[in-house]
């Protein structure tokens, strides 16, 4: 089985980072492992020395961070792992499916979190101009380094490259692959998430009365975001975060881990 360079954004992640490094060495086949730091003032350096990773300071935009680690990788296929990730063992068929070339029209395919952002599936997607999550997928080096747009973009930077993909005719899957996603080992809150997406949408699409409607009117009317299985009231309160990135985005761009 061929190798695979992972890449791995980091800023003040020492406390999910030990976790995904295991988790990458383990399941993960990997060449390297490429730490694109925002120069961490906890334990992250030190964690990401201990497992031999490639090391690079960067201050700028997650899209750019990720594009970072692709021009110093030196495999044909990326993995991309945020530091609050975990892989599983079953991890072993996104690498089976995307060297196997078992979708020809593949661009990326990705596992999904276990956790209330998306509901969970239980067959593999296609996704034309769609995404699942960037932080737990294999791609192409090739394909990253033309996709420039992703260096203006903290989040929604997924969506970016996924428009991108299928300007070329290619396709996001999503497999019925689950990998443990830590946020609740972090100070940052369920609801500033949901702020920082809508953030995202604001960035990616500008300012949209649709788009507001669709928000807005999803928690008046119960519509689910995400398709999850949810409270109405919960559900409310997502909607109303994810609104409040949307017009508030200058501030919730950025979630910061200082």
């Amino acid at each position: 089985m061929a190798k695979i360079d992972y890449i791995v954004p980091t800023w003040n992640s020492g406390a999910t980072l030990l976790l995904t490094l295991r988790s990458i060495k383990k399941y993960g086949n990997p060449n390297q492992i490429i730490i694109v730091d925002r120069y961490s003032k906890d334990e992250t350096i030190r964690i990401a020395n201990e497992f031999e990773c490639e090391i690079v300071m960067s201050d700028k935009p997650l899209g750019a961070a990720r594009r970072m680690g692709a021009e110093i990788s030196m495999t044909d296929l990326i993995g991309f792992v945020d530091s609050d990730v975990e892989l599983t063992p079953e991890w072993v068929e996104i690498i089976r499916c995307i060297l196997g070339n078992i979708y020809e029209d593949a661009g990326v395919v990705s596992a999904h979190y276990n956790d209330n952002y998306v509901a969970n599936i239980t067959s593999t997607v296609a996704l034309n101009g769609g995404n699942g999550a960037f932080g737990c997928c294999i791609t192409y080096r090739k394909l990253i380094l033309e996709c420039e747009d992703l260096d203006n973009y903290s989040s929604a930077e997924d969506g970016i490259y996924a428009k991108y993909l299928a300007k070329n005719g290619l396709k996001w899957y999503l497999l019925p692959v689950v990998v443990l996603h830590h946020q609740n080992f972090t100070d940052i809150s369920y609801y500033s998430r949901w702020r920082w997406l809508g953030a995202g949408l604001r960035m990616k699409d500008g300012f949209s009365l649709l788009n507001i409607k669709r928000i807005m009117g999803g928690a008046i009317f119960g519509i689910r975001i995400s398709n999850l299985n949810i409270s109405y009231w919960k559900n409310f309160r997502i909607r109303c975060n994810y609104f409040l990135g949307y017009m508030r985005y200058k501030k919730y761009y950025e979630i910061n881990r200082d």
